[in-house]
């Protein structure tokens, strides 16, 4: 979930407005294509209209919150229903940044459901996590039956390439999928300040970005041909694993720089979704600008 980025004074962000924003979407099946049936916003969230540069029936979304960044206090929720035999892709445009906090914790909650025969590719753009931030997040993808999922979330603590390390600060993530109201996958962060997890070797390894990437199909041969080939293009890469386990194909990745990290991501996504999905790569336009 992003934002279009604008200037900033992050030394005065303590003294803005906070906002609650919410977004409802709803994507239906008619005449062989996916269509958004269901809009609704409340607060400065958002999406542009929908895209088919696949000419197929995946329609492809891109989620705006135009006051590029997110303060202390600030609730962002995120709801997601795709309906039955749907096929959606969501992006975003820019990295969503969390900005420091004297006292309140921003929080963002994000609620993905994919009904029976319905394909969700979730491929965000990083978040960053400014120094001082507070920040509890939360992602519960909810899967019926056979459905499909391919999605990520990279993060990044402080701006390594600014030269600005995430000395202090709160950061709770959780990230779960079920699948038919039972649990594939509960992974939880919870760092505070300069934890030991940051430096330590079962940690983060001193390594200021982290990301995780997952996928879900129902088809135990083309996830072991998916695990092959992102063992194939990962081989001899450090600090990035893959794992299949409880019907989910996880990858994890440890890196100094956000942007190489999205850009492995994205290659892992561009060679295994003619697999999982007989999809040639199709990049979201916005990711071109």
């Amino acid at each position: 979930m992003i934002a279009i980025a604008t200037k900033i004074d992050v030394n005065c962000i303590d003294s803005m407005s906070r906002w609650e924003a919410k977004l409802h979407l709803g994507l239906t099946r008619k005449n062989r294509k996916t269509i958004l049936s269901k809009r609704r916003h409340i607060g400065p969230l958002t999406i542009q209209r929908p895209f088919y540069p696949e000419k197929k029936d995946t329609c492809h979304l891109y989620i705006l919150h135009p006051p590029g960044g997110v303060v202390g206090g600030d609730t962002l929720n995120i709801d997601i229903e795709c309906g039955p035999a749907t096929s959606t892709l969501i992006t975003t445009p820019a990295a969503n940044k969390f900005y420091r906090s004297m006292g309140p914790a921003a929080w963002l909650s994000q609620m993905l459901t994919v009904k029976n025969s319905a394909v969700l590719e979730w491929l965000p753009q990083e978040t960053i996590l400014f120094n001082g931030c507070r920040v509890c997040s939360k992602t519960i993808i909810n899967l019926q039956q056979d459905a499909k999922f391919f999605g990520w979330e990279i993060v990044s603590f402080g701006r390594p390439a600014s030269g600005e390390l995430f000395t202090r600060g709160t950061f709770r993530q959780s990230f779960e999928i079920w699948k038919n109201d039972k649990p594939l996958l509960i992974d939880r962060v919870n760092i505070r300040d300069r934890a030991e997890v940051f430096n330590s070797s079962w940690g983060l390894k001193g390594k200021p970005v982290m990301g995780l990437l997952a996928v879900i199909t129902n088809n135990a041969h083309h996830m072991e041909k998916a695990r092959d080939q992102i063992h194939a293009m990962i081989e001899g890469v450090c600090n990035i694993s893959v794992t299949l386990i409880n019907q989910v194909l996880i990858c994890r990745c440890l890196g100094t720089n956000a942007t190489s990290m999205f850009e492995t991501f994205t290659q892992i996504w561009k060679r295994i979704r003619f697999i999982l999905l007989n999809k040639p790569y199709c990049p979201p336009r916005i990711w071109a600008t």
